[in-house]
């Protein structure tokens, strides 16, 4: 009889054990995969311009992904994510884990995040989470990503520069035309009837009749010949013909003279 009360006790106990182990043999086996649509993700699909505001903006060269859990019913306990790394190997991840080389937390603000920061050029290719106990979500999302800081150094501005004043148009000097001395006119003598006739100075020592001398042609200051003044060439040809066979006559006769004068023979 004294030994029914300890195995009532010990029935008691093994259901209580039963009880507490279940539930966390049920939480343990809770397991929510990556979103498909978000498989194959890069940093820029998911690029976030408010990480600066948050104070989440990772170092440069490198890229922090942040997950949530929906529907705030549950909260994360691990992640294991596979990457492409940007030289095209597989690259498994989890969160938490202190033993690699990427920082990583899971937090609780609201719905349950998970963040980690990995070098740039990296894709998501999947992954699962482990979750703290039953829920409505039948996935985890990635939320957005925060990509490192620039290390490009900001060009300077430029400083204006001053205005330059225009130069006047200035225009072309004409040069003057040189002016062309004036032809110098002939002075008119007085000659028979009124006609005037060229300056000449005559021939010294000149047979009677022979044609005045051509007057004397200066050229003119500005390069090309006077006009010729005067009797024309043709008149002066002319009168010294006429000149020339009024002489021939003269001789024609002087040697005729004396045959004329001379006596006739007797027979």
């Amino acid at each position: 009889m004294r030994r029914t009360p300890t195995r009532t006790l010990s029935a008691v106990a093994a259901t209580a054990a039963a009880v507490v182990l279940t539930p966390g043999l049920a939480w343990a086996s809770v397991t929510v995969p990556l979103h498909d649509a978000h498989v194959g993700a890069s940093a820029a699909d998911f690029a976030s311009g408010d990480c600066a505001e948050e104070n989440a903006q990772p170092p440069a060269g490198s890229v922090r992904w942040v997950f949530v859990l929906p529907h705030n019913d549950a909260d994360f306990v691990s992640l294991a994510l596979t990457f492409r790394t940007a030289g095209g190997a597989t690259a498994t991840v989890e969160i938490p884990d202190a033993t690699d080389p990427y920082p990583d937390a899971i937090t609780a603000n609201g719905a349950s995040k998970a963040w980690v920061v990995l070098p740039e050029g990296w894709t998501l290719q999947g992954g699962s989470a482990t979750v703290s106990g039953d829920t409505k979500a039948r996935f985890f999302n990635l939320t957005h990503t925060c990509l490192g800081q620039s290390t490009a150094t900001p060009s300077p501005t430029a400083t204006p520069s001053p205005e330059t004043t225009p130069t006047p148009e200035v225009s072309p000097s004409t040069s003057p035309t040189p002016s062309t001395s004036p032809t110098p006119e002939s002075t008119p003598t007085g000659g028979p009837g009124g006609t005037p006739s060229a300056s000449a100075s005559p021939s010294t020592g000149g047979a009677a009749g022979s044609p005045p001398a051509s007057p004397a042609v200066r050229p003119a200051s500005g390069g090309g010949a006077l006009p010729v003044t005067g009797t024309a060439l043709g008149g002066m040809v002319l009168v010294g013909l006429a000149a020339i066979v009024a002489g021939a006559g003269l001789v024609w006769r002087s040697r005729r003279r004396p045959d004329a004068d001379a006596p006739v023979a007797e027979a």
